[in-house]
């Protein structure tokens, strides 16, 4: 222990002698000594894991890391500006050898068991022979080349379909990117750049955010589905962040340094509560918003509740041992350190050791837990990767195969399905676990393709499908879960398709009636779908979806029945409901109800009047089209824009919920607007028409998308529908055939305005 202890105080006090030169060098931060590093044609890579144990006294790193970190340091002068990197044999380098070589040969880890030379350098000792396939059947998946020298961080989304590596631009020493991939198919997504390098990253438990931690002590909080940024990046802390996590409900977002932790609210970006001094070396927010985390002090680890700024029991290292990692395991039971030349894992619950994985065996392993805490992955220094039952703390067969590098950086999907493992290099390894087995490499040169078109507004189109008989299609609506896809028939009848396997699955749907139907409506939990039909004959011909809406809310169907008048009817019986129509609506064309709300609207000729049918007729508002009749309407997921559509052609986008409800005319169409569909997040607007053409808009600005409008039918586009997960844009047509185009999906981000 006396032995532990004089390593421990030497390897501070080294420490601090180099924390003293960067001062006396003009305080460079990590990334600018690392953009340094790579520029200076000497070789020498600096990853953030060796500054950071080196300027901390976390462990010793090797001789030539040591070096090429101090040669750096002499290549600024005491102003801090640059002059040339010192060679390998400067006199001014050798005190800080001979220090390390004494350092050395007190280091427990370095220093052999059995009388023999002195280990200087950081090879492990030789490994067995490793089989073709590693634990849990794991295999290499994919060798991927990033756009950085050396790779930082990695977090994988919680649904395991984005990667995020962070690192310095190759490129552009001066530029830190944040990389996305899809892990599955080895394909880029996109990237994030900014100033300064991420040190630390996480994924909100929705995934729908991602929060990046800097070495600037800046927090930047990302959109993961439009890639902006939620607010304008926060300073608040003096130094780099060395770790982010979030609550579980996403409202908070906590940030630690070597000195303090912070907490954030993520709608706002302001703080959320004072902030707790200590290092923490791991945190896990629990349900109730209470925070545990693993907080050093010296070289002391404890467990400490961050809600309360109090300790739990007993310290779990007390001074002299060193550790070097930790991290919770998801449900927060179990806390995994590295100490030494070991891994522990702790119960958090009586602070004490519950398994110790001695053959982890490696100062700095990494480590991960998979989301059930089923499974457990370290890594050494030397980047070879194990598994292990948390349960029993058993290694879970032979180190993964595949690829070996300089890696120091590990993360795992939360289902455990998925690895990564990145360092000081460009190169990104990821293996797949037994249910992730990677696809046949033309379905990858496929998928690599389908991204590159994806980055781009330009859709893709699919090939055409088509009724045996080529009768004329009318509307169309996809069933919540995706697997179904319903399009209206000229010769009212309700055909069945499965988009994805692209057949028909079902001649039509039958009606309780035997009359032709109206419309159809899909329950929330994706069950048989519900078929309106009339009463009796209708007075002209009918659409799917165009003379029929609904109110799920409320259980209320709102038709188009004789006369061209409105009727709305209870959902269950089919029979009048308790609901006020506004009077003189007559020979009405279209139909549409607010989403999130109980507005409705019903178009005549030239003007269109939306009404609440529980509030009294002065909530009524009236607008003048001013032009032929409206063809179709449609109300956006909010309730705040409506777009209608005329027979002459005219598109409208109304703002309904401003003081003088105004319209933005989107011209396109060159004869009847005949569908027009939101998609679910609002962000694009559908319109379909007698010019045989689908087009796509931007809401926001009114102005179509790039590359649009899309083509192939042979004749009038009557429906247009967006799949629920906005994938898929479905239209059908006179011309008897169903065409769809793929779309950038909230897991395929799109390329941002530059």
């Amino acid at each position: 222990m006396d032995s532990v202890r004089a390593f421990s105080e030497e390897l501070e006090s080294f420490a601090a002698d180099l924390r003293r030169l960067r001062l006396d060098r003009g305080k460079p931060s990590y990334r600018e000594l690392a953009a340094r590093a790579a520029k200076s044609q000497t070789g020498i890579r600096l990853p953030v894991s060796t500054q950071s144990d080196a300027f901390r006294g976390d462990r010793l790193p090797g001789l030539d890391r040591l070096m090429g970190l101090v040669r750096i340091l002499h290549s600024y002068d005491e102003f801090g500006q640059e002059r040339p990197v010192p060679p390998h044999n400067s006199p001014e380098l050798e005190p800080w050898r001979r220090r390390w070589r004494e350092l050395a040969a007190l280091d427990p880890v370095r220093r052999p068991s059995a009388p023999g030379p002195l280990i200087t350098g950081r090879a492990a000792p030789p490994e067995p022979p490793i089989p073709p396939v590693g634990g849990t059947d794991f295999v290499l998946a994919h060798v991927l080349t990033t756009l950085v020298n050396n790779n930082w961080c990695a977090a994988f989304s919680p649904d395991g379909r984005i990667l995020a590596v962070s690192g310095v631009n190759e490129t552009n020493p001066e530029t830190a990117v944040v990389q996305l991939w899809d892990p599955v198919l080895g394909v880029p997504l996109d990237t994030l750049e900014g100033t300064s390098l991420a040190y630390a990253m996480a994924f909100s438990p929705s995934g729908h955010m991602l929060a990046v931690g800097d070495d600037n002590g800046t927090v930047t909080l990302w959109d993961t589905e439009t890639l902006e940024r939620s607010w304008p990046p926060v300073r608040g802390h003096d130094g780099p962040i060395d770790l982010v996590v979030f609550s579980a409900d996403d409202r908070t977002l906590v940030t630690a340094d070597a000195d303090v932790v912070h907490r954030w609210d993520t709608a706002t970006g302001e703080p959320a509560g004072s902030p707790v001094s200590g290092e923490a070396k791991a945190m896990f927010c629990r349900s109730d918003g209470s925070i545990l985390a693993a907080v050093r002090s010296g070289h002391v680890l404890r467990l400490w509740d961050l809600t309360t700024d109090s300790s739990i029991g007993k310290p779990l290292v007390e001074k002299g041992s060193e550790t070097l990692r930790a991290v919770f395991s998801a449900d927060g039971t179990l806390l995994a350190t590295t100490v030494w030349n070991e891994t522990l894992l702790w119960d958090t619950a009586t602070g004490t050791v519950a398994h110790r994985l001695s053959e982890a065996a490696a100062p700095g392993a990494t480590v991960a837990f998979s989301r059930d805490v089923r499974l457990l992955a370290t890594m050494s220094d030397q980047g070879t990767v194990r598994l292990w039952d948390p349960s029993t703390g058993a290694p879970l067969g032979p180190p993964l195969a595949g690829y070996k590098g300089p890696f120091d950086q590990l993360a795992m999907s939360a289902d455990g399905g998925m690895l990564a493992v990145c360092g000081e290099s460009d190169t990104l390894v990821i293996y797949h676990g037994e249910a992730y087995a990677p696809p046949p490499p033309s379905a990858l040169l496929a998928a690599r393709a389908l991204e590159s078109t994806l980055r781009t507004p330009q859709a893709v189109a699919l090939p055409a499908l088509s009724t045996a008989d080529g009768v004329a299609l009318r509307g169309l609506a996809f069933s919540p879960d995706s697997t179904r896809l319903l399009v209206h028939t000229e010769d009212d009848r309700i055909l069945t398709w499965d988009p994805a396997a692209r057949v028909q699955l079902s001649e039509s749907l039958p009606a309780s009636t035997g009359k032709a139907p109206w419309g159809l409506e899909f329950p929330a939990d994706g069950g048989p779908a519900t078929v309106w039909t009339p009463a009796g004959p209708p007075n002209r011909p009918l659409s799917l979806l165009q003379h029929v809406t609904f109110r799920a809310a409320v259980r209320q169907a709102i038709v188009i029945g004789a006369q061209g008048r409105v009727l709305v009817l209870d959902w269950s019986e089919g029979r009048r409901a308790a609901a006020r129509v506004p009077d003189g609506l007559s020979d009405v064309f279209a139909l549409a109800a607010a989403p999130s709300g109980g507005v409705l609207a019903a178009a005549m000729a030239e003007r269109v009047v939306l009404w609440n049918p529980t509030a009294p007729e002065t909530s009524d508002l009236e607008l003048a089209v001013g032009f032929s009749a409206v063809s179709a309407m449609a109300f956006s997921p909010d309730g705040r824009l409506l777009a209608t559509g005329s027979a002459d052609g005219n598109l409208l986008l109304w703002d309904v919920k401003a003081p003088a409800p105004r319209c933005r005319r989107l011209p396109g169409h060159t004869g009847p607007v005949y569908g027009l569909v939101f998609s679910p997040r609002g962000d694009r607007l559908a319109s379909a028409g007698a010019d045989g053409t689908v087009q796509l808009w931007d809401p926001a600005t009114g102005e179509a998308i790039t590359g649009l409008p899309l083509t192939g039918h042979g004749g009038a586009v009557r429906g247009v529908a967006f799949s629920p997960d906005a994938s898929l844009l479905a239209a059908s047509g006179d011309d008897g055939t169903l065409r769809c185009w793929l779309l950038p999906t909230p897991h395929t981000p799109r390329a941002r305005p530059r």
